[in-house]
């Protein structure tokens, strides 16, 4: 059985010495020299995990065997396992390789623990699985809650606007995407249909800004951004996009007016639904190219609001058979970060506040404080990441309600050569002032 043994002569060597020290693998080999008994409580306590499959346990030349494995000794399995895992091979990997050359009892659960905290294979994990669709709540009424984004296309700026009560949307070209240029498009249009209970927008430098802030406070309406690199929470805009996008490529290759185009998609009748968007938004159809009974044209008020939640359910039940949520995290938990580009590795980190439904606030090692989505955090293993904030002796239901404030370090400014400032963008609105 030695010579067939997968292992070295030198940690043979080893194994057998150590094994001489265990006093749980001396009390095993007396034991099977001396002939187990019939009865397991007549055994010491230390060696009873042993009495289930005392057929399979041998002795040779000093080392315990179970089946054609060798028994480690306690001393040595911390060794073995980091040997086990020294190429940074997964847990199943780990796995099978001891199993083919080493036991010892909780073998499985101890190489498991192990690579669990490893901090090289957590900075390289893969991305998390998606969780199950937690969508928007549809409003009572049409322009109560709207979603905004900018897009490129043909090298031009523009501006979206959509309704998520009836999915009209309205479309911008912007000059320059400064956050003065994005406000007074958006108040041309709460002009013309109201202005709007909510405002939902990702992160970008236009809605991030001082300006932006305090043209929601002037005028009433709370504004909701999506966690940075997770626009599927602001999904109804990106599929605006998505269709506004697709729209002008087709109007500019066939050569047509993008325009009639736009009037044609808001008077067309919604998958599952009776009404168009334009009939959702305005109770009435507009007059298009195409023949209409002047009778279609008068102001009707549609009942979507059941069909715009059956239409919700399907979309979640058929999102859903791939997808399964993952536990919600506290205040103080220790988690790892996806990387966003320019990173590439699953960065340390504790969990500051919860912002909102499966969006928190995570302070970092280096000091900085990011907001990420529930499923760009993976809970971490490892010892408690030291985090410049007095997050421990916080009571976590207090701190979910209270802000904590944390002034960033004041970075010198970076200038031309004839003394004009630059500015970074703040894109992913990082950092908490």
């Amino acid at each position: 059985m030695l010579q067939h043994l997968p292992i070295s002569h030198d940690s043979l060597r080893q194994i057998r010495t150590a094994t001489k020290g265990d006093k749980t693998l001396q009390m095993i080999i007396k034991m099977m020299q001396q002939g187990w008994p019939s009865d397991k409580t007549a055994i010491p306590t230390e060696i009873k995990p042993y009495f289930s499959f005392q057929e399979e346990l041998s002795h040779q030349d000093g080392i315990v065997f179970k089946g054609e494995r060798a028994v480690i000794p306690s001393s040595l399995q911390e060794d073995i396992t980091r040997r086990l895992h020294s190429s940074h091979l997964g847990a199943e990997g780990c796995l099978r390789r001891a199993r083919e050359c080493v036991f010892w009892i909780g073998m499985s659960d101890q190489i498991k623990k192990h690579i669990a905290r490893c901090d090289i294979c957590r900075s390289v994990d893969d991305k998390q699985q998606k969780e199950t669709l937690h969508p928007h709540e549809i409003p009572n009424r049409p322009w109560a809650k709207v979603g905004v984004d900018l897009f490129q296309f043909d090298n031009k700026d523009y501006h979206v606007i959509v309704d998520y009560y009836s999915n009209f949307w309205e479309i911008d070209f912007l000059p320059d995407t400064k956050s003065s240029t994005v406000i007074k498009k958006l108040k041309a249009h709460f002009a013309r249909y109201g202005i709007p209970n909510t405002v939902v927008s990702d992160n970008g430098p236009q809605y991030s800004s001082l300006e932006f802030q305090r043209f929601s406070l002037r005028w009433d309406f709370e504004h909701k951004t999506s966690s940075p690199g997770f626009p599927q929470s602001n999904g109804k805009a990106e599929s605006a996009v998505k269709t506004a996008k697709r729209l002008l490529h087709k109007a500019k290759v066939s050569g047509l007016d993008p325009y009639l185009a736009l009037l044609d998609h808001r008077n067309t009748p919604s998958q599952g639904l009776d009404s168009s968007p334009a009939q959702r938004l305005l109770s009435r159809r507009t007059r298009t190219l195409l023949a209409v009974k002047p009778s279609l044209l008068e102001p009707k008020v549609p009942q979507a609001k059941e069909a715009l939640l059956n239409n919700q359910h399907r979309q979640c039940a058929y999102y859903n058979r791939s997808a399964r949520d993952l536990s919600p995290l506290k205040v103080g938990d220790a988690v790892r970060v996806q990387p966003f580009p320019p990173h590439n590795k699953w960065r340390r980190g504790l969990v500051k506040k919860s912002v909102d439904d499966r969006s928190y606030e995570v302070a970092m090692e280096s000091g900085a404080v990011l907001r990420r989505n529930r499923r760009h955090l993976r809970r971490s293993h490892n010892i408690t990441p030291t985090v410049p904030l007095d997050i421990e002796t916080v009571d976590p239901e207090s701190a979910q309600a209270e802000s904590v404030q944390t002034q960033p370090t004041p970075e010198r400014p970076i200038t031309t050569r004839v003394g004009k400032v630059i500015h970074k963008p703040r894109r992913y609105k990082d950092f908490v002032s």
